[in-house]
């Protein structure tokens, strides 16, 4: 059976929705064959290509469709998402701008312009932005998500809860306006409430690795030695845009305190080390180790993390990948390898300062921040928090560092962050290897 353009545009569309991108990407080539610059084939091929992470290619194929069809604003805002999930706020603003020129009555446009806001950290305007949704458009799910977690992340934390209670008037099994309901009821001290949450996500979506997470973290049942590689990965992923502002806001100063260390240390080594940047994120230690670094290499399993570093251009070389394994494969590869606020994500640190005293030259150093713990609290060493991140106890790191048959440790007490407007505590570790290994201890 021979389907009309029109029908096969709609099932492109079904394709999309029930999340069958192969067969959506097949079909808009196949109109594409027969009507060369279709701009609506154009258009959902790129739609397919964004949901299929493939983000160039798709920015590609809607650039193809607006010069056909200039005034669709669709395209135009589907254009800006994409260009806010790599860090190009401004061509998102513009997009989104055009979008409401052409369409003013569209709220999803306005929703779009909260968030980009917010990604600046101006969350008074995220805020009013999303608040005007709402005002025009009550049932908005969205605005009332965005709202929660704006409100959230800016310690509004009643008003967060109420607002989505009312998203969840509209879409009552979405799966992350219940997340936003556990990780502010979870702030609140209120676990058993936030186990529910995670509870209904998981009956939801069985294999969710955030909700999965979170739950282990405010029960303390089942909690995992680290967090798991797609927590992280969705964890970040989905924080990317907002990661720096977010962290403005909470007076983060982790890239300062480590790359301090390593500069100091570099005085001590042969001129240009390699430095490693493990969990590197947007790349916020990348511009301090600059200066000192002869080759500078980041790594982190967040593809669009990494694509906000590499917009700094200050990385000799960047790589998606878990930085345990990363470093098992680089012996002796480092002089510094600098981690600031990642290994919160593990609690048992054995494997990951092992690969890192594996990956270090003779006389090269590991600096990294965790957050205390106090030993009672953690028999094992570290402890899981409701927030999804590890504490650690000191002399338990002391102990992992020492087993890695590296140097005796420095851990100092710092403070890298706020939470709920107080300092946390955490230790800022200097970690050496032997400038010469002796001979192997088979007792």
């Amino acid at each position: 059976m021979t389907l009309s353009l029109e029908q096969a545009l709609a099932r492109v569309g079904d394709l999309l929705r029930t999340k069958q991108m192969g067969d959506a990407k097949a079909m808009c080539l196949k109109i594409l064959e027969s009507v060369p610059n279709q701009p609506d084939a154009l258009y959902l091929l790129g739609v397919a290509l964004y949901m299929s992470g493939d983000m160039n290619a798709a920015i590609e194929c809607i650039n193809r469709s607006l010069e056909v069809a200039p005034d669709n604003p669709n395209a135009i805002n589907d254009r800006g998402n994409m260009y806010r999930t790599i860090g190009k706020l401004d061509a998102a603003e513009a997009d989104y701008r055009r979008a409401l020129l052409l369409r003013p009555d569209d709220m999803n446009a306005l929703a779009n312009l909260g968030t980009i806001a917010r990604a600046r950290g101006d969350w008074d305007d995220a805020i009013a932005t999303f608040r005007a949704v709402i005002a025009r458009q009550p049932d908005h799910a969205g605005a009332w998500v965005n709202l929660a977690n704006t409100l959230g992340g800016t310690d509004r934390r009643a008003e967060a809860l109420e607002a989505c209670q009312q998203a969840a008037r509209f879409v009552p099994e979405s799966v992350e306006m219940l997340l936003s309901a556990g990780m502010l009821l979870g702030i609140e001290g209120r676990a058993a409430e936030a186990a529910e949450m995670y509870r209904r996500c998981l009956a939801m979506a069985p294999g969710h690795a955030r909700a999965r997470h979170l739950l282990a973290a405010c029960t303390g049942q089942e909690v995992p030695s680290r967090a798991s590689d797609d927590y992280v990965r969705t964890e970040f992923d989905q924080f990317a845009i907002n990661f720096d502002a977010r962290l403005a806001k909470l007076e983060y100063r982790g890239p300062e305190l480590v790359t301090t260390v390593a500069r100091e240390i570099a005085t001590t080594l042969p001129p240009g080390p390699t430095v490693l940047d493990a969990g590197c994120g947007t790349g916020l230690c990348g511009p301090l180790l600059r200066p000192f670094a002869g080759r500078l290499v980041g790594v982190d399993l967040s593809s669009r993390m990494l694509a906000l570093a590499g917009e700094r251009k200050c990385y000799d070389e960047l790589t998606v990948g878990e930085l345990t394994a990363f470093m098992n494969e680089h012996a002796r590869e480092y002089g510094l390898i600098v981690s600031a606020d990642t290994f919160v994500y593990f609690g048992d640190l054995t494997g990951v300062i092992a690969a890192a005293s594996s990956a270090l030259g003779p006389g090269g150093a590991l600096i990294f921040t965790v957050e205390q713990a106090e030993a009672a609290a953690a028999p094992l060493g570290f402890e899981l928090q409701g927030n999804g991140r590890y504490r650690h106890v000191r002399e338990y790191i002391a102990r992992v560092v020492l087993q890695a048959r590296m140097d005796e440790p420095v851990i100092v007490p710092v403070e890298t962050r706020k939470e709920a407007q107080a300092w946390v505590p955490g230790w800022l570790v200097r970690a050496s290897v032997p400038q010469a290994s002796g001979p192997e201890n088979t007792g």
